[in-house]
């Protein structure tokens, strides 16, 4: 989609005549068009009679699909041909039970697609590309209600009956804020991006009315906003933004944004209220940046780049990256505890590539010294304890007394930063199952002139957006 037209209003002149210009030039870009429409629906309902036809064929006549997501609720971006279709089993059925007839029968149904592949969430699941649309075939139970679920995918089909009863006469407020928070880089529900779910965007379009409503509301929020939108009054969570699932009241539809989204995402609706813009609506396109320009950015900033690489697991995105951000933020501690000042970290995989995780340091030396500052002298038993390890210690350059503390001047035991992390690593570092056995088939540590031999253009494509500025 390519927006081309600029309208930008003078804060002073704003008027509900210049937010409806804009909105009415951002739907005629993203609001599906009946053609569009017609092959969507044509497309679900071929989808639907193959996997009816393939239960059949195997005789599973309790098997039941049910179509989900935006496309079944008219909520969808043009130009985003998804299908979500669940293929449900009585709850009665064991989970082994259900995998292995589900196994059998997706599989089948992939066959008709251009290509599939396995993918894997609580359980696994089927992703076809066929005719230019994303189909995800997905195995759930048929379960009474939203609280008796037998598996995470079981609330599916009851958050698309919930929106569906009540999103009609508001698909567009719900595609103008899809589109927005696309632009401003915060939809995507993904661990990897930590950003709004469609489901919460319809929800807060159900509870505040329109998209604008909804801007203005988000302006204001802080901390801890809770949203409640069936009253249910259930217990409380400690997340950025708090909406109670109106299907299942102990769950929390905002658990996986980020306070990073979050925070975005108050200040760019506080920024568009106060003077709307259709840029608001279109996130910049960063094309890969040269090895040649990220040296020239690095020397700019005057800092250090390491990185550590190893093979990336064959593992879909929401079960490698949590591990990725856990290694990544524990390496960034070790760093830190040991008196590196750490500017950023990024985190990078590639599938059939390698895992990439990059430091960015005010140094990535230190001087041999290091200052180790003691109990104040009266803590007289805790002084004692400090004096007696540094006073013959052959790495002690002095001990003496400054204001009230005992002070030792040591040699410093990690000097480089590479040498440290190569020491950690395996020992302190918080590894995941998957992310520990890749770093035990072999990794390297490596500086400026290997980040920038990478080859991935999705890796330089991200350093690009990483080291521009965003607001």
């Amino acid at each position: 989609m390519v927006l081309n037209k600029k309208t930008k209003v003078p804060e002073e002149t704003i008027s509900e005549a210049d937010f409806l210009k804009i909105r009415e030039s951002i739907l005629q870009n993203i609001r599906p068009n009946d053609s569009e429409k017609q092959r969507l629906e044509a497309a679900k309902s071929e989808l639907i009679e193959i996997v009816c036809r393939t239960a059949e064929k195997f005789n599973e006549t309790d098997v039941i699909p049910i179509s989900v997501g935006s496309a079944e609720r008219s909520t969808w971006l043009s130009g985003n041909h998804d299908i979500d279709l669940f293929v449900s089993y009585p709850e009665e059925v064991s989970r082994e039970e259900m995998e292995k007839r589900s196994r059998r029968l997706l599989m089948e149904v992939a066959k008709t697609g251009n290509s599939w592949e396995d993918r894997h969430s609580e359980h696994p699941y089927i992703h076809i590309r066929k005719d230019g649309f994303e189909i995800d075939l997905v195995p759930c139970f048929r379960v009474k209600s939203a609280s008796e679920i037998k598996s995470a995918v079981d609330r599916t089909p009851f958050h698309c009956r919930f929106i569906k009863e009540r999103i009609q006469g508001k698909e567009d407020e719900v595609l103008l804020l899809k589109q927005f928070m696309k632009g401003t880089g915060v939809y995507g529900s993904e661990v990897r991006n930590g950003g709004f779910s469609g489901y919460l965007t319809e929800i807060l379009v159900i509870r505040y009315g329109s998209f604008e409503n909804v801007l203005k509301k988000a302006a204001y929020w802080r901390f801890g906003e809770n949203i409640d939108l069936m009253n249910h009054q259930s217990q409380p969570h400690s997340d950025p933004l708090v909406v109670t699932d109106p299907t299942d009241p102990n769950r929390n539809v905002a658990a996986a944004l980020s306070l990073t989204r979050f925070s975005q995402f108050v200040n760019a609706a506080g920024r568009y209220m106060k003077n709307p813009d259709i840029g608001f609506f279109t996130k910049p396109d960063y094309p890969p940046l040269s090895p040649t320009d990220f040296k020239k950015i690095v020397s700019l900033r005057g800092t250090d780049w390491m990185a550590v690489t190893f093979p990336a697991p064959k593992k879909a995105d929401d079960t490698l990256y949590p591990q990725l951000f856990r290694l990544e933020n524990s390496l960034a501690e070790i760093l830190t505890a040991n008196d590196f000042t750490v500017m950023n970290t990024h985190a990078f995989a590639e599938s059939e590539g390698n895992c990439v995780l990059l430091i960015e340091l005010a140094s990535k030396k230190l001087p041999p010294l290091q200052k180790r500052t003691g109990p104040p002298v009266w803590a007289v038993e805790n002084t004692q304890s400090f004096y007696d390890k540094y006073k013959d210690h052959p790495d002690t350059f002095t001990l003496k007394i400054k204001n009230e503390f005992i002070v030792a001047e040591i040699v410093r035991k990690y000097q480089s930063a590479e040498q440290l992390i190569a020491d950690k690593i395996l020992k302190e570092a918080a590894l995941g199952r998957h992310v520990r056995d890749a770093v035990l088939s072999g990794y390297e540590i490596i500086g400026i002139e290997e980040i920038c031999k990478i080859k991935s253009p999705a890796f330089w494509k991200m350093m690009n957006e990483k080291l521009t500025k965003q607001i």
